[in-house]
C-alpha cells in the first residue's frame, strides 16, 4: 500500500531561547498524525546537529505542547536553552505521540525487539526525521535521540530501528530488548536511572547496560542513589555535561 506522507504548515511561537525559534507542526504518515515542535537556532550557516527528545507517558497527548516541559528545564527546553545553545547550537525536535500509542512496545516492561511490531508514533518519526533531513541543514554525524522513562524506552527502540541513524543515544529510566542488543553496540550510550525507582525498576537499565559490556560496547550508566523516577531525569538535565558528552561523538569517530 502507498504511504501517504503530509507535512502541515508551519506556525510560529514565541522564541523561548534568544538564540532562536520554536515553531509547531504536524506530520502525517500511513495514516498517524504526529504532532511535533521544533526548534531552529538563528542564523544556520552550516550543517549543525540535531537531537530528538522523546517524552513520557505524563506528556502524552494531541495538544502539542505537554511535550514540551515548558517552566522546566527539562528535554526540549534543555537543549533549546541558551547556555546549550551557546557550546553547540543545534535543531531540537519534540515530537508527541497519544497516550495510547507508545513509542515503543504496549508497556513499560522489556520486550521482544524483533518480534515486536514497530509502532505507528515511532514509524511517523523516523520518517519525519528522514523528512528533516532533505528539508534543513543538518549534519548527518550528528544526530542525537534522547528520552525518558516511555520516552527512554523509546530511544532504545529507535536506535534499534534504525541502528545507522544516531550519534549518540540518551536513554532514561526505560526499558529495552538486551537480546537484541548486537544492533546498537556500536552506539554510544548514556543510561540514567535512580536504583529506587518504583515506576520503572532499574533492572531494566542495568541488563541493557550489562548487554552492552558484555559486547564491549560504549556505554556510560549513572545511577542515581535512591533516587525515584524522576531523579533520573532530573540528574540528566542538571548541567551542561550531557549536552557536552552528546557532541563529543559523531557517527565517523
Amino acid at each position: 500500500m502507498l504511504k501517504k506522507i503530509m507535512l502541515f504548515s508551519t506556525i510560529s511561537l514565541t522564541c523561548l531561547a534568544s538564540s532562536g525559534e520554536w515553531s509547531k507542526n504536524n506530520f502525517k504518515y500511513d495514516g498517524f498524525n504526529l504532532p511535533y515542535q521544533l526548534f531552529k537556532p538563528d542564523n544556520i550557516e552550516q550543517d549543525i546537529p540535531l537531537v530528538i527528545y522523546l517524552h513520557g507517558s505524563g506528556e502524552a497527548g494531541i495538544d502539542n505542547e505537554k511535550q514540551m516541559y515548558a517552566g522546566t528545564n527539562i528535554g526540549p527546553q534543555y537543549f533549546a536553552s541558551e547556555e546549550i545553545q551557546n557550546i553547540q547550537s543545534a535543531y531540537v525536535l519534540a515530537p508527541q505521540t497519544t497516550p495510547e500509542i507508545r513509542w515503543a512496545s504496549t508497556s513499560i516492561a522489556e520486550y521482544d525487539f524483533k518480534t515486536t511490531p514497530i509502532t505507528a508514533s515511532m514509524n511517523s518519526l523516523l520518517h519525519l526525521i528522514d523528512n528533516l533531513e532533505k528539508e534543513l541543514k543538518i549534519d548527518p554525524q550528528r544526530i542525537y535521540i534522547a528520552g525518558l522513562s516511555r520516552g527512554g524506552q523509546g530511544v532504545w527502540n529507535a536506535a534499534m530501528n534504525r541502528p545507522s541513524k544516531f550519534a549518540a543515544i540518551v536513554p532514561i529510566a526505560g526499558s529495552g530488548s538486551p537480546k537484541d542488543i548486537d544492533l546498537i553496540k556500536h552506539i554510544p550510550t548514556w543510561v540514567f536511572h535512580g536504583n529506587a525507582d518504583d515506576v520503572t525498576p532499574i533492572e531494566v537499565s542495568k541488563n541493557m547496560v550489562d548487554a552492552l559490556k558484555k559486547k564491549s560496547g560504549n556505554v556510560k550508566f549513572t545511577i542515581v542513589e535512591n533516587g525515584n523516577h524522576d531523579s533520573s531525569w532530573l540528574e540528566a538535565h542538571k548541567n551542561s555535561e550531557l549536552w557536552k558528552w552528546m557532541i563529543s561523538n559523531k557517527k565517523d569517530n
